[in-house]
């Protein structure tokens, strides 16, 4: 399933094959869903100390509860909905970072293989090194060196190994091509 989707939305160069698919980790998704719980639990936390000094029909109360409930609910589901539409995808050929910034709002960006030059691998935190996520910063080659940042990477390591591999792969398959074997500079000259 998750192929259909990606070959749905994403148009693939000819004889362009998807290396690794990335999403972010589950704990950054625990992470944003603890945060909206305890927001969604302060009327609980509110109603039994300010019921005794307020006398009003329980409907109200009800309603608004439930109305915050409601509220709390599509929360969770826009956390989780921009949780799994985050993902970047490793080809032979380029990195392509889908980032759902909001329900309606998506970037995608894509980066050439052969433009990377450096990828450096963050781990901010106690939670982030014992669960080995962080963050990529990808810089490119270029008249002005950019960065690119991919955030909440799991086994960061593992995935900044594959794309230097397909980096050396590439360029060391461009250098074959640009020089013949007659053509070659010497190592003496």
């Amino acid at each position: 399933m998750k192929d259909v989707l990606l070959k749905r939305n994403i148009q693939l160069q000819p004889e362009e094959k998807v290396l690794l698919v990335v999403r972010k980790h589950w704990f950054v998704l625990f992470a944003a869903a603890i945060k909206v719980f305890l927001v969604g639990i302060l009327p609980f936390v509110i109603l039994p100390f300010a019921a005794p000094y307020v006398s009003i029909d329980p409907a109200l109360p009800t309603f608004l509860v439930s109305a915050w409930l409601l509220i709390i609910w599509l929360m969770l589901f826009t956390v989780w909905t921009t949780f799994y539409l985050d993902v970047w995808i490793v080809t032979d050929k380029r990195i392509i970072n889908i980032d759902q910034i909001t329900l309606f709002r998506r970037s995608v960006s894509t980066l050439r293989i052969e433009r990377v030059q450096d990828i450096k691998v963050e781990r901010i935190g106690f939670f982030s090194t014992l669960l080995n996520f962080g963050e990529l910063q990808i810089q490119t080659a270029g008249p002005e060196a950019s960065f690119y940042t991919i955030d909440g990477i799991p086994a960061p390591g593992d995935v900044r190994n594959a794309i230097m591999r397909r980096v050396d792969m590439t360029t060391e398959h461009k250098s074959k091509i640009e020089y013949n074997v007659e053509e070659r500079p010497s190592q003496g000259e």
